[in-house]
């Protein structure tokens, strides 16, 4: 091979790798989960809900998928929410430090909504239903609204259904929900 033909060679492959780099790292950078949502940056600081901190969710009422009734009233205390949807490889990474957290806090001070039809994401749902009060919803529904979610994950710290803190994983969080 000639000297030309193989630096051209060799710059295409700097090209390739270089591009290559590029569209992994806005890959990486944006997450579509199940409905279009998309998820947080790598590295982002910015929260995934547009409910500040001390300012009050929006209310709502919804049915969980054991049937009870769950409205913005019975959020009393501190309370764990985590917003997930199936199929979110970045939800799924999340799952893990948010069952710890979930498990010290106690089901009746954790809400887990899943986006999605009801059927969808059963195996996350059978994980976290001993654990959380488990709620789904399709795209942009009341919880959605209440919370002002923008992106997926997201989990927020609230107490007497004000919001304290929000964050794209559960270590965002400031400790664990208090007794």
């Amino acid at each position: 091979m000639s000297d030309p033909v193989a630096a051209m060679l060799g710059l295409l492959v700097l090209v390739d790798t270089a591009l290559t780099i590029l569209v992994l790292r806005r890959l990486g950078s944006v997450q579509v989960a199940s409905g279009g949502w998309p998820g947080p940056s790598s590295g982002s600081d910015a929260p995934p809900m547009t409910v500040q901190p001390g300012k009050r969710i929006g209310d709502f009422t919804v049915t969980a998928v054991d049937g009870t009734t769950v409205g913005r009233a019975d959020l009393v205390g501190s309370t764990l929410v985590a917003f997930l949807a199936p199929g979110c490889q970045a939800c799924d990474f999340a799952v893990p430090g948010f069952v710890e957290l979930a498990v010290r806090a106690g089901r009746d001070r954790v809400v887990v909504v899943l986006m999605g039809t009801p059927k969808a994401g059963l195996e996350l749902r059978e994980q976290l239903e001993p654990i959380a009060r488990v709620l789904t919803e399709e795209e942009r529904g009341p919880l959605v609204s209440a919370f002002g979610v923008i992106g997926l994950p997201a989990f927020a710290l609230l107490h007497e259904g004000r919001m304290v803190s929000a964050a794209i994983s559960p270590e965002g969080l400031p400790g664990a929900v208090s007794a």
